[in-house]
């Protein structure tokens, strides 16, 4: 059995029947626009549209470059002012607010609050900065707009998963460092904060048998960093950085996951840099199982605690 019977057995059940509805394709040796379809295809085979909501809308938002989709999920029951912005995983290469719409619902469900989806440029034809760019655009756009959705712009917290979660940190630096409006509070789930491939969690997890390899990350961030990746800008590799005056965080790991060492890294300089961290670890987890919430309880479980701390850091001052 090996790895496999290390793996939480409800996650690799899940993966079995997504592999049935669909044929293994390697999409890092594929054309960008056809790779993307390939993985998009694969991660929809988890969204069935639950759990309904009250309304599910979308917005949009005028960047210098475009129009930005912003989709807002609302509860049926709402817990207070607050609201999410969420930010998707996917490599910053696929995904979009279709492919995390469960994941986005089932946050918004837990909280009591509204979660925005924001959809970013996507590498390797937009590298960095262009989607912090759009993320911290369409952040700017809510904050002003916010008491328009019934919240206060004051009551904000940011999550993200992946690659979302290094936009993630990265727009919480930014607002601070250019005194915007920072986000009340923060979950970020299996981030990926530094192109540093030496950890033991690479070491260790990053051979294949785990489902995401360290090659498969390097390629990401290849994409993402384009003709920076042998010098990246801070903001690109958002471990490096100064990290004081941050919001509350929660910082989520997936035991079996290469990029592990990353959140254990961050949780560490975060709490040296006086800003509170709290670390989860979920056993026998792997990279990206949150999107299985559907057939999976400890993905369920996983993310209502990060949606949990966001409802109650978010909405601390009202108590």
């Amino acid at each position: 059995m090996g790895a496999v019977s290390e793996i939480d057995p409800e996650i690799v059940s899940a993966r079995i029947r997504q592999a049935g509805d669909s044929q293994p394709v390697d999409i890092t040796r594929l054309p960008a626009a056809v790779g993307r379809r390939v993985a998009n295809a694969a991660a929809m085979f988890f969204d069935d549209g639950l759990p309904l909501m009250r309304q599910v809308t979308d917005h949009y938002v005028d960047s210098r470059t475009g129009s930005i989709r912003l989709r807002l999920f609302e509860p049926h029951k709402r817990s207070g002012p607050a609201a999410i912005f969420y930010i998707h995983g996917g490599g910053w290469f696929h995904c979009n607010v279709e492919t995390h719409g469960r994941t986005m619902r089932f946050i918004a469900e837990i909280s009591g609050l509204p979660v925005f989806g924001v959809d970013f440029r996507l590498a390797p034809e937009h590298p960095f900065p262009e989607p912090l760019e759009d993320c911290l655009t369409a952040w700017q756009w809510l904050s002003s707009h916010a008491e328009s959705f019934g919240c206060d712009r004051g009551f904000l917290g940011v999550a993200g998963d992946s690659a979302g979660a290094n936009l993630g940190l990265a727009l919480c630096i930014h607002q601070r460092d250019t005194n915007g409006v920072m986000p009340a509070a923060g979950a970020f789930f299996y981030g990926c904060y530094a192109a540093d491939f030496s950890t033991d969690s690479y070491k260790r997890f990053g051979g294949g048998q785990y489902g995401m390899t360290t090659e498969r990350m390097r390629w990401y961030w290849s994409n993402f960093l384009g003709r920076n990746f042998d010098g990246p800008p801070q903001l690109a590799v958002p471990l490096g950085a100064n990290l004081r005056s941050l919001p509350p965080l929660f910082l989520g790991i997936a035991e079996l996951d290469p990029v592990a060492d990353d959140s254990r890294i961050l949780a560490a300089r975060l709490r040296e840099a006086g800003v509170s961290a709290a670390l989860e670890v979920w056993p026998r987890a792997v990279h990206g199982f949150l999107q299985m919430t559907r057939d999976v309880g400890l993905a369920r479980t996983a993310l209502a605690n990060g949606a949990r701390f966001l409802s109650l850091k978010c909405l601390a001052n009202l108590r």
